[in-house]
């Protein structure tokens, strides 16, 4: 009789693995002054929130670069979006729920932040894959 594995943990170890590669293509200092300048037109930024910013956006990008690999195969940007819609609308309100507290009118500027980090990480999964970097 042969070893009984688990294939969801393989896949969470696969994951694991793929994430933190994806992240050394990404420095904390690109993230921080990057949240720092899009946020500064909006609001005054503490530095929980700022925290709280720079966290959203790494999940935004981790989405972006795990769902570009169906991009890569074929689909289009729109379709790729509406296949990850869940996970990208949750960002958006997680976040929302901490800037509501500035000012109800900041869901659109959210959406824009989560946007515009996702098409960043879905740019560096392509660029991982057509260079065939692990």
């Amino acid at each position: 009789m042969g070893i009984l594995t688990s294939f969801t943990v393989k896949k969470v170890e696969k994951q694991l693995i793929d994430e933190r590669n994806a992240l050394r293509d990404l420095s904390y200092r690109e993230l921080w002054e990057r949240t720092r300048t899009y946020w500064k037109r909006y609001i005054v930024i503490s530095e929980c929130i700022e925290t709280i910013c720079i966290d959203v956006a790494i999940e935004a990008y981790l989405i972006g670069v795990h769902y570009s690999r169906f991009i890569y195969y074929g689909e289009s940007t729109e379709t790729v979006k509406r296949r990850c819609t869940d996970e990208y609308t949750q960002l958006i309100y997680e976040l929302y729920e901490h800037m509501k507290q500035y000012g109800d009118d900041l869901y659109d500027v959210c959406a824009r932040y989560i946007d515009g980090w996702w098409k960043e990480g879905v740019e560096k999964g392509l660029r991982r894959k057509r260079l065939r970097l692990k």
